[in-house]
């Protein structure tokens, strides 16, 4: 999976970001992939009516990539 870069990130998104990563323990990395899938979880409801059968199966093969990942721990 490439890199994830946030640029020209609401310093107040960050700070919240930075909060759930220290609440629980986990890199922003980790915090970001995180809160990226729970969005996509949250939004595939609004938006399948609206995608075809190919495209919702290669949202779910992200999605499934995405928990496949192992989690990082910061050194």
């Amino acid at each position: 999976m490439a890199d994830l870069v946030l640029r020209d990130l609401d310093p107040l998104l960050s700070e919240r970001i930075r909060r759930v990563a220290v609440a629980r323990g986990w890199t922003r990395e980790h915090t970001c992939v995180v809160l990226l899938e729970q969005g996509l979880f949250a939004s595939e409801l609004e938006v399948r009516s609206g995608f075809h059968d190919p495209e919702v199966n290669a949202l779910a093969d992200a999605i499934a990539a995405l928990q496949a990942l192992p989690d990082v721990k910061a050194f």
